[in-house]
């Protein structure tokens, strides 16, 4: 806690990890996936960009999606 009471939680840098690192770290992790879908499949597609170029995608399309929403609205105004 810190002096105003408010717990404050320490991440360690070793112990942080993506969605996707902690998904496969799971002991039973291949229960969760959907049938004729693998980890090595999953690992292949992961490996094609880095994660810095899939969250640059990411933004990019959600930006095209917003400006998608945003014409419509307009029109329909």
């Amino acid at each position: 806690m810190d002096e105003k009471g408010k717990i404050r939680k320490r991440y360690r840098y070793a112990d942080m990890m993506t969605p996707y690192e902690k998904l496969k770290s799971l002991s039973n992790a291949e229960s969760f996936l959907k049938p004729g879908v693998s980890f090595d499949r999953l690992d292949e597609i992961a490996r094609r960009c880095s994660d810095n170029e899939a969250a640059r995608r990411l933004n990019q399309a959600k930006a095209q999606l917003f400006q998608l929403i945003n014409k419509s609205r307009q029109r329909a105004a």
